[in-house]
Parts: structure tokens; sequence; C-alpha cells
């Protein structure tokens, strides 16, 4: 199933037709636990998959909008990531930036699944739909393209660097 069509079909699923996506309640119709921890500085969230159950944990020092970020990242490791097959599984999420400065040699799979999950996380927390049904009101046309995307960051619930590119990935830059 094509990204954009999982999406939408859990959008249906949980009712959810305007942002902000209620990203924990999604996680948890797909039967995951959502849960709070101390991970430290690097460690934005954790997948334990564990006698076929998820447990998404999500650093709870983290700004709110990194926390709904980690937990839809993790959300697209369950869903995408995550065999049916397997006993255990788990998925340990530093920072994308400390990620890759750090001495441990990335394999492939780690990276695709890495940029998987994040586009995932893009995808759910800001709907192409909600964003062309919300760029279209009037009162987005007096303000610049960086206000747009300030107010857009609120309403979605997400950091204006996230908004940023999804803007970009949508091609968005006039109105």
């Amino acid at each position: 199933m094509e990204l954009s069509d999982k999406v939408n079909t859990l959008l249906q699923e949980a009712n959810v037709f305007e942002p902000p996506v209620p990203i924990k309640n999604i996680a948890v119709n797909w039967g995951a636990r959502v849960l709070p921890y101390e991970l430290g500085e690097e460690v934005s969230g954790i997948l334990v998959y564990d006698n076929y159950k998820g447990t998404i944990g999500y650093n709870s020092s983290n700004h709110r909008v990194r926390q709904r970020f980690t937990i839809a990242h993790e959300l697209g490791h369950l869903i995408y990531h995550v065999s049916d097959n397997s006993g255990k599984e788990m998925f340990v999420d530093k920072d994308f930036i400390i990620k890759f400065r750090s001495e441990k040699d990335y394999s492939p799979k780690e990276i695709r699944q890495e940029r998987e999950a994040n586009a995932f996380a893009a995808f759910i927390l800001m709907p192409k739909q909600f964003i062309f049904s919300e760029i279209k009101k009037s009162k987005y046309k007096e303000l610049s393209e960086t206000e747009v995307i300030e107010e857009f960051a609120k309403l979605f619930d997400v950091s204006i660097p996230a908004m940023t590119y999804r803007f970009a990935d949508l091609n968005i830059s006039s109105y």
C-alpha cells in the first residue's frame, strides 16, 4: 500500500479530518502502547516490539512537537518495519543529525528505514490534503511565506523546520 494511501486510511479510521492530528490516539488505535520515558539527551524515541505488541517510548524531556514527531516516527517503524513473524525487535532513535555524526556505520537498510519512518511521520502529522485545504483560506493571502509556515506549524502542532520541509516536499512556495 502506498504511503499516502496508508496515511489516509489511518486518518479515516481515526475520524481525523483536520489538524492537528492526534498521533497518540492513532498509535493506540494501531495497538501500540505510548509512554513517556527519560531517555537522556541523545535519544528521542524507542520502539520495543515484544510478544506481538509494540511499545512506543518518547523522550519526556523533549519539546511537545518533538514528542509528536517521535511518536509518529516510531509508529512508522511499527507499521512498516516490524514483521509479525519476529518475536522481538527494537528501534532506538537518536536525533537524526547525531545519528549520522556518530562513529557507527549504518547499513543501507537502517538508513532506508529511518528515512521511511521520517517520511511516514511527515505524511501523517502534515497530511497533504489538510495542507492544501488550509492554504486556500484567504487569511493567508497577506502573510509572507515565513509567516504562513509559522502559522501552519502552530496549527499542525509541529516544528517550524518540519513544516518548512513539508512545504518544500509538496512544492508549496507561492499561493
